[in-house]
């Protein structure tokens, strides 16, 4: 049986308390839980007061999960950020099921050896695939993916949700009662048609 591990851990407290860190997490992943409910083995669940994971049945969707989990985080304003590992491995030769849950215990450890190793760098984002050189390719693409995640600031928030919400820069000007022409020019800046293009770029590598 194919899985992949999702291991997730706050970065950043920001100016807010782990209590409430905690509650806000288990809001978001409330959601994704129900939202992506078919990919899930193990839904996400807190492990840690700062720290979820959960077992997932297809590279794609973890995928997508953690895109989903970035657009929750940004369209709440939540003011912290997350650390994201990836992590797959494979039970398919394996008959015994007691075999599968020793592997998958495995699998949990080399994870958070991963998680353990990302927190002490500047990097948000570690996929550990079965295969070396689409691992490799996966984080190229998600350091750009990253770059212009985090490039937004808590002022741009409320025009990136409407732009997240999949409305267009002249809608966007009637939502905010602004001209067309700054609103174009909010969407560039913000650099949306490319955060769109690296989603599905790292999607399409998947196929």
């Amino acid at each position: 049986m194919e899985h992949f591990i999702l291991m997730s851990s706050v970065r950043s407290l920001g100016s807010s308390t782990s209590e409430s860190i905690q509650k806000e997490l288990r809001n978001v992943i409330g959601v994704i839980n129900k939202i992506h409910k078919k990919h899930f083995i193990t839904s996400l669940d807190m492990v840690m007061r700062t720290e979820f994971q959960g077992i997932t049945n297809n590279l794609q969707g973890t995928l997508e999960i953690i895109f989903d989990i970035e657009e929750c985080i940004i369209e709440n304003n939540l003011d912290f950020k997350l650390k994201h590992v990836l992590y797959h491995d494979t039970l398919e030769s394996i008959q015994s099921k007691h075999t599968a849950y020793e592997r998958l215990g495995f699998g949990l450890i080399d994870a958070r050896q991963r998680l353990d190793l990302i927190k002490k760098t500047d990097s948000r984002f570690l996929i550990a695939t079965s295969n070396e050189k689409n691992s490799l390719y996966l984080n190229n693409l998600f350091m750009i993916y990253e770059d212009y995640l985090d490039s937004w600031k808590g002022t741009d928030v409320d025009y990136v949700k409407a732009f997240l919400n999949h409305m267009n820069y002249k809608e966007v000007a009637e939502l905010f009662k602004v001209n067309i022409s700054s609103s174009w020019r909010r969407e560039k800046n913000l650099k949306m048609k490319q955060y769109y293009t690296i989603k599905e770029m790292i999607l399409s590598a998947t196929e």
